[in-house]
Order: C-alpha cells, then sequence, then structure tokens
C-alpha cells in the first residue's frame, strides 16, 4: 500500500497493479518475488474511497502521501494506524458506557492483519486456492495452503453441501423423506 503510485490505480477497470512495496529500510523497491507484481482486482467501495482520498489530498504520483507530498512513510503509518485503533477504542469504550456493559479492549492489531482479513473474506466468498494466491502474490498455490488452510470450510461438511445439492433433485419420486424411516442401503434411519 505504501508503495502504490496514482497510475498504479485503474479507476474503470477497478484493479490495482502492485508493483513496488516499502521495504523495512524505509525505500521503495520491488516486491519480494517476480509473483508479488500483480494486478489486483478491486470493487467500487474501494475505487470510491480511493477517490475521496484523492479529492480530499491531491496527488498526482503516489496514492498516499504525507503533507509534503512525499510518500507516506512507515513511521507515520504505524501513527495513523495506532491512531485509528485509539478511535476505534474510544468508540467502543462510549458505547460500552452507554449499554451499561464493560467495554471490551480491542485486539492488539497489526497492518498486516488486513492482509489476513482480506484473505479470510475472499475465501468466505468462495474464492479458489489459486485465486487467493494471485492475489495475494505468493509465490504458489503452496504457500497460499500452508497459510490460510485452516479459513477453507472443512472437507466433510463441503462434501455433504456438493452432494446434498447434486442428490436433492433426486428425492423426488423416490418414497417419503422426512420424519418417516428411510431405507437407504439395506439400513433403517
Amino acid at each position: 500500500m505504501l508503495g502504490l503510485k496514482v497510475s498504479n490505480v485503474d479507476f474503470k477497470a477497478g484493479t490495482i497493479r502492485v508493483e513496488r512495496q516499502r521495504l523495512q529500510s524505509g525505500k521503495i523497491g520491488p516486491p519480494k518475488t517476480a509473483k508479488s507484481r500483480r494486478t489486483v482486482p478491486v470493487g467500487e467501495v474501494v475505487t470510491d474511497a480511493l477517490l475521496t482520498h484523492l479529492a480530499a489530498r491531491p496527488s498526482k504520483e503516489w496514492l498516499f502521501t504525507m503533507e509534503e507530498g512525499e510518500p507516506l512513510n512507515c513511521r507515520r503509518w504505524k501513527t495513523e494506524w495506532n491512531c485509528v485503533r485509539g478511535t476505534l477504542q474510544a468508540a467502543e469504550n462510549e458505547t460500552a458506557e452507554r449499554e451499561g456493559r464493560k467495554p471490551v479492549e480491542l485486539p492488539h492489531m497489526v497492518t498486516h492483519d488486513l492482509r489476513h482479513f482480506f484473505a479470510s473474506a475472499f475465501i468466505a466468498g468462495g474464492a479458489s486456492v489459486k485465486q487467493v494466491q494471485l492475489v495475494l502474490g505468493h509465490a504458489s498455490a503452496v504457500i497460499t495452503l500452508r497459510i490460510c488452510a485452516h479459513l477453507w470450510p472443512g472437507e466433510e461438511d463441503r462434501t455433504r453441501t456438493v452432494m446434498d445439492a447434486v442428490f436433492g433433485g433426486l428425492r423426488t419420486g423416490c418414497g417419503q423423506v422426512g420424519d418417516a424411516t428411510r431405507e437407504t442401503a439395506g439400513q433403517t434411519a
């Protein structure tokens, strides 16, 4: 995010080209691997938010800048991130007080957690391993599975859902279904 330029965003196509990243040294350089260079599809919510951001903080080069027009650096980003977290905690405290309950302490989060949140939402929406790999910029699907396998629905649940969908239509005319006794493969249920 800290390595994005305005030119990396195609607002009409709804895509963001990831071509560089902010390195720990503070410099901006290429992503870790060649596969890390990627085009990420984004929806209208994201493009609208970016347009709103650019209207408030116009920039011809870097997407996220400091007041001086320089690209946003890691120190400043962490300050902003902590400020947002503090604001959210204050809102939670105020809501809890108004509702007469004990406030919930927000979990400690680092900005990399946003990447995990994105992957979780994408997988919950039905994305394949290959699509998640491409969007996250992992070098292989093996890496994606090593990191995200626990996020996909359990195979037993998926098997039941798929088989119910396939065989559900075959119930018609095959005898009683429901609370009645069923005979299946010589077994009484």
